[in-house]
């Protein structure tokens, strides 16, 4: 039985959720939250599999209607509305940063140099793949409802006002990706020697 798997896929879903709290509403329509902090952390410390599946139950929670997702508003018309694609940007960066650091392991070692620079660099790919399912489909819904957008006004309105929170969430993913991994590994890997 793999129930702390479960447990910490369920912890990191609710902290995406609690994440929609913390928006700051911009002109494009697109707000600043931490619940790509939540979800690219979600991947770093739990792996692509359990990382990714907590976005995708953050998702599927929300789609249902319960207020997950930014300015604590939830159903399945805000995944298909302009927003929708960053979520999949969400699990795509989440994906991403488990599947190339892989399961966490408690001899990885917070202070190793090596390991600070690989996490560092993966997590910044790990936000900028937010943005690549993101633009697009923005642009996509703006269009079908008669207020097309140029790729240049997308990045304006969707990109480029997102770069210091970003950067700033970024370099806070670093210290905890690196110090959660192993803390979580230990409770991982004892489960797996129970069964």
């Amino acid at each position: 039985m793999n129930s702390k798997k479960y447990v910490f896929t369920a912890l990191f879903a609710a902290l995406i959720s609690i994440g929609c709290v913390i928006a700051v509403p911009l002109p494009g329509g697109v707000p600043i939250t931490v619940q790509n902090l939540f979800a690219i952390l979600a991947g770093g410390i739990l792996g692509s599999f359990y990382g990714g599946a907590s976005v995708l139950v953050w998702m599927i929670i929300g789609a249902v209607g319960i207020p997950v997702f930014a300015n604590a508003h939830g159903g399945l018309a805000i995944i298909l509305g302009p927003t929708g694609g960053y979520m999949w940007g969400y699990a795509l960066g989440s994906l991403f940063l488990g599947l190339v650091l892989g399961r966490p392991k408690i001899t990885e070692n917070k202070k190793d140099i090596k390991f600070i620079l690989k996490i560092a660099i993966l997590a910044l790919i790990a936000y900028v793949l937010v943005y690549l399912p993101g633009i697009p489909y923005f642009m996509h819904v703006m269009a079908g409802k008669g207020k097309p957008q140029t790729f240049e006004n997308a990045l304006k309105l969707t990109f480029i006002p997102f770069i210091p929170g970003d950067l700033i969430k970024w370099l806070i993913t670093i210290p905890l990706t690196a110090t959660l991994r192993p803390i979580a590994a230990r409770y991982l890997e004892a489960e797996e020697q129970e069964n």
